[in-house]
C-alpha cells in the first residue's frame, strides 16, 4: 500500500484490461449503432440461410448453411463494428481521453478487443434459435453442432482483431471500414476456388494449396464437421494475437509522437516476425493432423479394426497417392479432401511400425508419373474447365496390388473403410472368393458392369466374384461364401450342392422377393416352402426359417414418401425406411447400422428361434397385402387399402449352425459316399425377404468418372450386404469400420408430420379414390355397351347421364386434390413458420436486449 498522497502508479495489466473492457462495453451497449449492427448481422445471416439457400428444402439437420454464409456476413459487418474504435475525427474525444489514461497500449487494445468481441459473441448467441430449429426438425450430430459454433466464435474473434488493426492504421471510419473489408476479403479469397484460377501459371499450385491453410473458411469448414484440429486453433489464436500486437504497436506510436524511421523499422520487423510465426506454426501443425473428434460416430478417429489390419500388414507394403497437387484449377473442396486423405495415409504409415510406406506422386500431364498412375488403374477426372486431375490410390505388396481409381469426396465418410479393404487384401494370401447365383446377373457381370447393379462393383473391391449360372448343377471349388439372389428355380442337383456347401462350413446369403420391381418376369414364380426340397425356400425351412411370400409387407410407421402417377406426394407403406429401432443390436451385421431401405418385401418366421437372430423387423403398424392382387394396383390404391394388424414382422434374419442336411444321402435319393449329414462347425446362413433393396436407386447414387462408376450410399443397404458377406466368408474384420457414421440426418419431424396428416385424411382420400374409380368404370361400361365411338353418337338421355357422371367425376377429382393439398398444407405451414420465426427471432432478441438495458439504465439507483 502506498503512503498517503503518493502516486499509486499505473494499474496492474489485468485490472487495466478489465477497466477498459468495462468502459468500452458500456459504451457499446448504450450506443444505438451497436443495436443496428446486431440487427443487421442477424437479419443478413437469416436471410442468406432461409431466403437464398432455402434451408427448409435442404432436408439436412445441421448448421452447415449458416457456416457457409457466416464468413461473408462477418467480412462486411465486423469492420462496421470496429471502424469507430480508434476514430480520430474532430469532436471525438474518446481516443484522445484514452491516450491520457495511465494504461499501456497493450491493455488498452486488449480491453477494446474483449468489449467488441463480447458484442460479437452476443450476436452469435442470438443465432441459437436456428440451432433450436435444427434440433426441432431432426437429429443433428451434437458434436458437429458444437464444433460449428466453436469455429464461428473463433472466426468472429479473428475477424474483429484484424478489423481493429485496420482501424488503428486508418484512424478514420470510412478508411478503416474499407481497409478492414479488403484485408478480410483477401483472407477469404485464400480459400476460394477463384484464387487458383487467377494465380494459375503465376504461382505453383502447391503454393496456392498452402495459402488455403490461411483462410478462416478452411478451418471453419472442418470444425463444422466436428473435427477441431490443432492447426485450426493455432491459426485463429496466432492470427488474432498478431493483429492485436500490431494494433498495440500502432497505438504506442501515437503516444510517442511522430513516427521515425527507426521506430517504423522496429515495428515492421516485430509485425513481420509475428506474422511469420503464425505462418510457420500453422504450416508445421498441419503436417500432422492432431485434434479433437467431436462427432457422435468418431468419424475422424482411426477405428480399432483399421489398427488391427495394420498389425497384420506384411512388411514392404506400400500406399501411393496420386494427387494432382500442381493443378491450380481443382476446386477447394477437393483440395481439402485430398489434404485429409494425405494426412490419414501419413498417420497410418506412422502407426504401422514401418510396415506401410507412404508415397505421394503428382502425375503431371504427359509425364512418366502419369503413365505410372494409368498403369495402376487410375484415370484422370475431367473438369468443366476442360482441365483434369488425378486423385487416386494404389496399394501394393510384393507382386500383389489393388487400386482406388478416384477418392470421391462424396465417399469421404467411407474412405477409411475403402482404404482398410485395400490394406486387408494384402494380409490375405488371396481375396475371399464369393459365388453369386442369380438369374438377374449374366456371367459377364463379373468382368463388366450392368446398369442398376452397382453393388456388384462394391463387392469386387474386396472379393473375387464368381457368377454362377442358375441352371448349373455344380458349384466351383474354393468358394468362401455363396450369395443366392432371386434364384427361385434351381436344379435339384444345384440345391444339393448349396446344401453340401453349407454342410462343409460355407457361409450362405439368400435373398427372396415376393414382388420384384427390378425384374417383373421373376414374379411369375413364387417360392413356397413345403415338405420336399424343391426350391431355395425349402432349404431355408430346413435350416430354421420359413419364408412367407404370399403377402407383400408394409408398415405405416416406416412408410417412405413417394410421388404417384400424377406427381402428388404420398406416404407408401410398402417402401420402408427402417431405422435403429428396427435393426438388431444383438448381431454385428446390423448393430452399427443406422437405416436401411426395403422395397415390397416378404416376411420370415423363425422356426428355431434359439439359433436365429431377427436382423430387420417392422413395427406393430405393419400388415401384409395379398401378393396376387399387388401388381395390378396403383401405389395410391395399395396405400388406401393398407390396414395395420398390430403384428411385427421379420424381414431379414441370421442363423448359426450346426445344421442338419436338408437332403438324404443324395440330391434325388441316391447314395453318395461324400455326403455330409451334418455341418462342419457353425456355418452362418443369412436370409432376406427382399431383393430390390440391393439395386440402384434404392441403395446407391452413382456417377460416371472417366468411364468408372463412383457410388455414394443413400442409406446402409450396401453396408448390410457387405456385412453379411463379410461374416459369411469368415472374416468380419471390416464390419465395424464400414458401419460407423450416419450418412444422412434428414428432417425427421417433417416426415412424421406428413405421415400423421396423411393418416388423419386417409379414410377421406380412400373414399374419394374409390368413388372416382367407380365413376370411371361406369362411364367406360356405358360407352362400351352403347357401341358408340364418341359422346355425340349416344342417345340423348344416355348422353345427359354421362355428362352428369363426368361432372361428378370432375368434382370428385377436385375434392381429392383438395384432400392431398391439405395433407401437404401442414408441412408447408411448418416451413413458413420456421422461416418467419428464424427471420424474426434474432432482431426481436436485439430489441428485447435494448429495451432491457434502457430500462436498467433508467432505473433509480438503490431500487
Amino acid at each position: 500500500m502506498s503512503a498517503k498522497g503518493e502516486d499509486p502508479g499505473p494499474p496492474a495489466p489485468l485490472s487495466a484490461v478489465y477497466a477498459v473492457m468495462r468502459h468500452e462495453l458500456r459504451t457499446l451497449l448504450y450506443a444505438p449503432l451497436s443495436y443496428l449492427f446486431l440487427f443487421g448481422f442477424l437479419a443478413a445471416l437469416s436471410a442468406c440461410v432461409f431466403l437464398i439457400a432455402d434451408f427448409y428444402a435442404s432436408d439436412e439437420a445441421s448448421i452447415r448453411l449458416m457456416l457457409v454464409f457466416l464468413p461473408w456476413v462477418a467480412m462486411i459487418l465486423v469492420p462496421a463494428l470496429a471502424m469507430g474504435m480508434w476514430a480520430g475525427q474532430a469532436g471525438d474525444r474518446g481516443t484522445e481521453l484514452a491516450m491520457t489514461l495511465p494504461v499501456g497500449p497493450g491493455p488498452l487494445v486488449v480491453g477494446k478487443f474483449l468489449a467488441g468481441y463480447a458484442v460479437l459473441l452476443l450476436a452469435l448467441l442470438f443465432t441459437l434459435p436456428f440451432a433450436g430449429t435444427v434440433l426441432y426438425l431432426g437429429d443433428p450430430d451434437a458434436g458437429a453442432l458444437a464444433g460449428g459454433y466453436l469455429g464461428s466464435a473463433l472466426l468472429l474473434g479473428t475477424c474483429f482483431a484484424v478489423a481493429l488493426f485496420c482501424a488503428a492504421l486508418a484512424r478514420e471510419q470510412v478508411g478503416a471500414f474499407v481497409l478492414a473489408l479488403a484485408c478480410l476479403f483477401v483472407l477469404q479469397l485464400l480459400g476460394w476456388d477463384a484464387l487458383g484460377r487467377v494465380l494459375r501459371g503465376a504461382l505453383p499450385a502447391e503454393a496456392v494449396d498452402v495459402m488455403a491453410l490461411y483462410s478462416p473458411s478452411t478451418w471453419l469448414r472442418d470444425m463444422g464437421q466436428g473435427w477441431v484440429e490443432m492447426a485450426g486453433l493455432a491459426y485463429f489464436a496466432t492470427l488474432s494475437a498478431a493483429a492485436l500486437f500490431g494494433t498495440a504497436l500502432v497505438v504506442g506510436h501515437w503516444r510517442r509522437g511522430p513516427v521515425t524511421l527507426r521506430r517504423l523499422g522496429r515495428g515492421l520487423a516485430a509485425g513481420a516476425a509475428l506474422l511469420g510465426g503464425t505462418i510457420l506454426v500453422v504450416a508445421l501443425l498441419s503436417q500432422r493432423p492432431v485434434g479433437l473428434d467431436l462427432t457422435a460416430e468418431r468419424e475422424f478417429t482411426l477405428h480399432g479394426g483399421t489398427l488391427e489390419i495394420l498389425e497384420r500388414l506384411p512388411e514392404g507394403s506400400e500406399a501411393t497417392l496420386y494427387w494432382s497437387a500442381g493443378e491450380g484449377s481443382v476446386p477447394a473442396a477437393i483440395k481439402s479432401h485430398a489434404r485429409r486423405v494425405r494426412n490419414l495415409l501419413e498417420t497410418l504409415s506412422d502407426r504401422s511400425d514401418g510396415r506401410l510406406l507412404f508415397r505421394e506422386i503428382d502425375p503431371r500431364p504427359d509425364s512418366d508419373q502419369e503413365i505410372e498412375a494409368q498403369s495402376g488403374g487410375l484415370r484422370p477426372v475431367p473438369m468443366s474447365s476442360g482441365d483434369r486431375f488425378y486423385l487416386g490410390l494404389t496399394v501394393a505388396q510384393g507382386g500383389r496390388a489393388t487400386s482406388i481409381p478416384y477418392l470421391d469426396p462424396r465417399r469421404e465418410r467411407l474412405f477409411e473403410y475403402d482404404l482398410a479393404v485395400a490394406l486387408n487384401n494384402l494380409t490375405r494370401e488371396r481375396p475371399p472368393r464369393v459365388g453369386v447365383i442369380s438369374p438377374l446377373l449374366p456371367s459377364s457381370v463379373a468382368a463388366g458392369r450392368r446398369e442398376g447393379l452397382s453393388f456388384i462393383e462394391e463387392l469386387k473391391r474386396a472379393y473375387d466374384i464368381a457368377v454362377i449360372p442358375h441352371f448349373k448343377e455344380t458349384l466351383p471349388q474354393g468358394l468362401d461364401a455363396l450369395l443366392v439372389i432371386d434364384a427361385t428355380i434351381l436344379r435339384a442337383e444345384l440345391l444339393y450342392e448349396i446344401d453340401q456347401f453349407v454342410m462343409g462350413g460355407g457361409g450362405l446369403v439368400i435373398m427372396i422377393d415376393p414382388f420384384l420391381r427390378f425384374n417383373r418376369a421373376s414374379n411369375a414364380v413364387n417360392p413356397s416352402p413345403d415338405g420336399e426340397v424343391n426350391d431355395i425356400s425349402d432349404l431355408l425351412l430346413r435350416y430354421g426359417v420359413r419364408y412367407t411370400g404370399e403377402v407383400v409387407v408394409g408398415d405405416a410407421t416406416l412408410a417412405s414418401p413417394v410421388a404417384d402417377r400424377d406427381g402428388a406426394q404420398m406416404s407408401f407403406p410398402f417402401w420402408m425406411r427402417i431405422g435403429k429401432d428396427g435393426l438388431s443390436d444383438a448381431h454385428p451385421a446390423t448393430a452399427d447400422l443406422n437405416e436401411v431401405f426395403f422395397v415390397d418385401p416378404g416376411a420370415l418366421d423363425l422356426v428355431e428361434p434359439e439359433r436365429a437372430v431377427a436382423l430387420v423387423t417392422t413395427t406393430g403398424e405393419s400388415a401384409g397385402y395379398p401378393r396376387a392382387d399387388y401388381g395390378g394396383k396403383s401405389p395410391r390404391e395399395l396405400a388406401a387399402g393398407f390396414a395395420p394388424d398390430g403384428r411385427t414382422r421379420i424381414l431379414a434374419a441370421a442363423l448359426r449352425g450346426p445344421f442338419a442336411s436338408a437332403f438324404g444321402p443324395g440330391p434325388q435319393g441316391e447314395a453318395r459316399a461324400d455326403h455330409r449329414a451334418t455341418s462342419d462347425g457353425e456355418p452362418l446362413v443369412f436370409a432376406v425377404a427382399d431383393v430390390d433393396w440391393l439395386f440402384d436407386p434404392f441403395a446407391l447414387q452413382q456417377a460416371e468418372v472417366s468411364g468408372r462408376t463412383v457410388v455414394r450410399p443413400l442409406n446402409d443397404n450396401l453396408s448390410l450386404l457387405l456385412n453379411m458377406v463379410e461374416y459369411a466368408s469368415g472374416d468380419p474384420a471390416l464390419v465395424a469400420i464400414r458401419s460407423r457414421g450416419r450418412l444422412q440426418r434428414p428432417f425427421t419431424r417433417v416426415a412424421e408430420l406428413f405421415k400423421r396428416a396423411e393418416g388423419e385424411l386417409r379414410k377421406e382420400e380412400t373414399a374419394l379414390t374409390q368413388k372416382g374409380a367407380e365413376l370411371e368404370t361406369r362411364i367406360t361400361e356405358a360407352v362400351r355397351a352403347s357401341g358408340a365411338t364418341d359422346l355425340e353418337g349416344l342417345p340423348a338421355d344416355l348422353r345427359d347421364d354421362l355428362r352428369a357422371l363426368y361432372e361428378e367425376l370432375v368434382g370428385v377429382r377436385r375434392d381429392l386434390r383438395e384432400v392431398r393439398r391439405r395433407i401437404r398444407s401442414d408441412i408447408e405451414r411448418l416451413g413458413r413458420r420456421v422461416m418467419v420465426v428464424n427471420l424474426l427471432a434474432g432482431p426481436l432478441l436485439v430489441i428485447a436486449l435494448a429495451v432491457f438495458l434502457r430500462w436498467r439504465r433508467g432505473r433509480p439507483r438503490g431500487l
